[in-house]
């Protein structure tokens, strides 16, 4: 059976990605998605959530506004690596349905709906999940499982910051979201960037000419997304698609059981996910990916994109 699950996210070439890959999973029911800023604005990444399932025509799966910036922060946004529009200016049309109001309100339905079943993958700040867990405290133990991309953990070669030397742009952006987010009760599995640096998972220009050659419209978006950092970077880092990979088969991952503690103390400090020794009694309160399986995840990428 099919697992019931909510992208939470700020569409952002690789969430666009994510979302594409999560549509063409039959692992996967989507039940919707909800949207929070940045990567860019909520105006650009709800619209861009249903440009994405507008094109690929699944225009009826539902798209929620959530929160416009952090809890207590200016928001920090990455149009310089996602292009002024958040998905690199591929030429989408504009969405004939407007996203609707209520993240929030949305994923608590869903979680009610159907207790222990609803998988949430957030790939974006953790601002809605926060005031989800503050508006619905029942929540997080009635959640089936909870999958974030965010946070470096200094747990391999790769795991250090990519907004600051030791921060990670998700979790630099709300830090106190995700201090409220990530603790026991909830005890999120954790793809970072241990995992999502290595060049073994990037995506370059062998990847975009095997897509561009498919009649598949979702692989032919997908390389138009990758072509755009092709060209900027010579490759593309798919930090969120990994999130979703993580869903549709944990298995192909390595997981590791800590103890983390987010730092939102200072401007050094701000946004880092810190491991430490566990206290007495202490439980692990995330579980930290540590490693995966490229070769399977390349190739089930582009298996289920050009499908």
């Amino acid at each position: 059976m099919a697992r019931k699950v909510i992208l939470d996210m700020d569409p952002g070439t690789d969430d666009a990605l994510a979302l594409l890959l999560a549509l063409s999973s039959p692992e996967l029911e989507l039940l919707g998605v909800t949207t929070v800023a940045g990567n860019t604005s909520l105006e650009n990444t709800s619209i861009n959530a249903r440009r994405v399932l507008e094109h690929v025509g699944r225009g009826e799966v539902p798209v929620y506004r959530g929160a416009s910036g952090p809890l207590a922060r200016a928001l920090v946004t990455a149009e310089h690596v996602h292009g002024s529009d958040g998905l690199g200016g591929v030429g989408l049309s504009a969405p004939r349905e407007a996203p609707r109001e209520g993240a929030v309100e949305f994923i608590a339905g869903k979680v009610y709906e159907d207790p222990g079943e609803v998988v949430l993958i957030a790939t974006g700040p953790l601002t809605n999940l926060a005031l989800l867990f503050a508006r619905y405290p029942d929540v997080p133990r009635l959640l089936g499982e909870l999958i974030i991309m965010g946070g470096a953990y200094f747990q391999t070669h790769y795991g250090r910051g990519n907004v600051t030397p030791i921060a990670e742009f998700n979790i630099y952006n709300d830090p106190e979201a995700a201090q409220m987010v990530i603790n026991p009760s909830v005890r999120p599995h954790c793809v970072g960037l241990d995992v999502t640096m290595n060049p073994a998972g990037w995506l370059g220009s062998s990847e975009v000419e095997k897509l561009s050659r498919s009649g598949s419209v979702k692989a032919r978006l997908a390389a138009r997304l990758v072509q755009y950092h092709v060209e900027r970077a010579g490759h593309m880092e798919v930090h969120d698609v990994v999130a979703v990979a993580a869903a549709v088969d944990s298995s192909m991952f390595e997981w590791k059981e800590m103890v983390v503690e987010v730092l939102t103390c200072g401007e050094v400090a701000r946004g880092v996910t810190a491991p430490r020794r566990p206290r007495s009694a202490e439980a692990p309160n995330a579980v930290v990916c540590v490693d995966a399986d490229w070769e399977w995840f390349k190739g089930m990428l582009l298996e289920r994109l050009m499908g």
